[in-house]
C-alpha cells in the first residue's frame, strides 16, 4: 500500500495524439507556416495497433489502481472503527506508520475521501477517479458533498473533471458563494436537529476545525491551531478530542472560523523554502492571529507589497507638508 502523496493523477497524463480533423494545406500557403507545420508534424509519432493495446491494457490498469483508494480507505476505517491493530500496536496512528510507512495524513485523507466517494455515488453516473478529485470535498458537509461534486462534474471544463476545478467548487461551497436550497432558514426544529447531529459525531482531533491539515516536521505529530504542535503518540487524536474544550466539529457553523476565512478571490500556487526554525514561529504567529497559516503568510506579503507600492508616495505627501509647514513658520 502506497501514502496518497504518492499517487498518480490520471489528470497530469498528457498523450499526444495524432489529429485527423486537421484541414489540407493549401498549395499557396506561406512558405514560413509549411515549416511550423511540419516541425509539429514531426514531434507526433503514430504507434501501431499493438502497442495502442498494450497502452489500453496498461491504462486499465492505472485507473483500477487509482479507484482502489475507495477500497483502501474502507479498509483503513474498518481497521481504525474496530481498533484490529491493538494487539500490535499503541493506536492507529503507529500502526500507519510502523504497518504501511504511512502518515496519519495519508491515511486520513484515503479514509476521508473514500467516505466521499460512498456519499456521492448514490444517484452520480460519473464518480471520482481518483483520492485527488475526491478531496477537496472532504472539507464539506455530506449534503453538500453530492451537491459540489454534480456541480463539478456538470462544469467541467471540455467535460473533464479535473482535481483542480473539483477544488474551485469547493471552495466555492465552503466559503457560501453557491445558494442552495439547504441555505434557506431553518426552523427551530431543524436548527435542533443538526446540532444534535452534530454533538452525536464522535469526538477526533481529525474531524475538528482546528486541526492543520498541513505538513508538520515530523510524521508522528499534527498541528492544532489552538494548542499548537502536538504528539499523537503521546496521545492519539480520539483520546485528546474527548478532552479538548476547543474542539469544533469541522461541519459546525462557527462565526468566528466563517470571519476568519478570507473572501473568494482567484489565488496562485507560490512554494517556499523556508528555514526549518521559521516553522513553528511562523504556526505560532498565525495563531495569534487566529488565522491559518496560509492566509497568515498571505496576509503578511500583502502587507509587505502593499507598503513597498505605497511608500514613496506617502514620501513625497510628506515632503509636500513639510514644505508647506516651513512657508508658514
Amino acid at each position: 500500500m502506497s501514502s496518497s502523496n504518492s499517487t498518480v493523477d490520471l489528470d497530469t497524463l498528457n498523450l499526444l495524439t495524432p489529429t485527423h480533423d486537421s484541414e489540407p494545406v493549401e498549395l499557396n500557403q506561406d512558405h514560413k507556416q509549411n515549416k511550423a507545420n511540419g516541425q509539429n508534424i514531426s514531434h507526433i509519432e503514430i504507434i501501431s495497433e499493438t502497442e495502442a493495446q498494450e497502452l489500453r491494457r496498461l491504462e486499465a490498469t492505472v485507473e483500477r489502481g487509482l479507484r482502489a483508494f475507495w477500497e483502501i480507505g474502507q479498509a483503513l476505517r474498518q481497521i481504525q472503527d474496530q481498533r484490529l491493530y491493538r494487539q500490535d500496536y499503541k493506536n492507529f496512528e503507529e500502526y500507519c506508520i510502523t504497518r504501511w510507512e504511512m502518515s496519519r495524513r495519508s491515511a486520513y485523507q484515503l479514509i476521508e475521501a473514500a467516505s466521499v466517494y460512498e456519499n456521492v455515488r448514490h444517484g452520480a453516473q460519473i464518480l471520482p477517479a481518483n483520492e485527488r478529485q475526491a478531496r477537496p470535498l472532504t472539507v464539506l458537509p455530506p449534503e453538500k458533498q453530492r451537491e459540489a461534486w454534480n456541480k463539478a462534474v456538470s462544469t467541467a471544463p471540455s467535460g473533464k473533471v479535473t482535481s483542480v476545478h473539483v477544488a474551485q467548487v469547493a471552495k466555492e461551497y465552503q466559503q457560501g458563494s453557491v445558494v442552495t436550497k439547504s441555505r434557506k432558514k431553518k426552523t427551530p426544529n431543524q436548527q435542533q436537529s443538526t446540532n444534535n447531529s452534530t454533538k452525536s459525531v464522535a469526538r477526533s482531533c481529525w474531524n475538528c476545525a482546528h486541526c492543520s491539515r498541513e505538513f508538520v516536521d515530523d510524521p508522528q505529530s499534527f498541528y492544532c491551531y489552538q494548542l499548537g504542535k502536538l504528539s499523537f503518540i503521546e496521545k492519539d487524536g480520539n483520546q485528546r478530542a474527548a478532552e479538548c474544550e476547543f474542539w469544533t466539529h469541522q461541519w459546525a457553523e462557527s462565526d468566528e472560523i466563517n470571519k476568519s476565512r478570507p473572501p473568494l478571490q482567484e489565488t496562485f500556487t507560490l512554494n517556499l523554502q523556508l528555514p526549518t526554525y521559521l516553522q513553528p514561529l511562523i504556526q505560532d504567529a498565525a495563531k495569534e492571529s487566529g488565522l491559518v497559516v496560509v492566509d497568515w503568510v498571505a496576509k503578511l506579503l500583502k502587507a509587505a507589497v502593499l507598503k513597498k507600492e505605497t511608500s514613496p508616495k506617502a514620501q513625497i505627501h510628506q515632503n509636500i507638508i513639510d514644505v508647506q509647514v516651513s512657508e508658514i513658520t
